[in-house]
């Protein structure tokens, strides 16, 4: 049975295809972006979460193309979803990012899909905004806590990466 099972693994491995693709993520004038305020956090500690939250998921992106294919993204703009509003909370004001039905987020950026070669596959400029996002349709307002951080982003990114590189 573990001979099978071995066998079994093994010609799963050598006839799956290799997918390990690579991103390289420029931040385009960071400081004009529309909405990347941080709320109880320092904005310098926060942004740099933020963009490292987001190079990491076009790095997740990209490693589904082929392997030594390059997703090259250049960020022109970006709108979190939600705003920073000052709430009362335990007789005291402070910020909290807090996302409604109709908060979704928002990017803009350049980018290229180069081959194993270097050559250009696709390439294009987006303007993504999400929609149908994950709690969509609930009325209460709520904010977002730190393990929810980029969720909304995420998912408008998964939706374009499906359209433009699965379908």
């Amino acid at each position: 049975m573990k001979r099978l099972t071995a066998a079994l693994f093994l010609s799963m491995v050598l006839t799956t295809t290799a997918w390990a693709g690579t991103a390289k993520v420029t931040w385009d004038d960071p400081d004009s972006y529309r909405d990347v305020r941080a709320a109880e956090e320092n904005q310098t500690r926060f942004e740099r979460r933020v963009f490292d939250g987001l190079e990491a998921h076009f790095q997740e992106l990209a490693e589904k193309l082929p392997e030594n294919h390059v997703l090259e993204v250049t960020v022109k703009d970006l709108d979190l979803a939600g705003e920073v509003l000052p709430i009362n909370i335990g007789g005291g004001m402070n910020l909290v990012r807090q996302v409604r039905n109709a908060d979704f987020p928002a990017i803009e950026f350049d980018f290229k899909h180069l081959d194993d070669s270097g050559n250009v596959v696709l390439e294009g400029n987006e303007r993504l905004r999400g929609r149908d996002l994950p709690g969509q349709g609930r009325t209460n307002i709520r904010a977002r806590s730190q393990h929810e951080l980029l969720d909304y982003e995420r998912a408008m990114l998964d939706r374009w990466f499906r359209f433009r590189f699965e379908e």
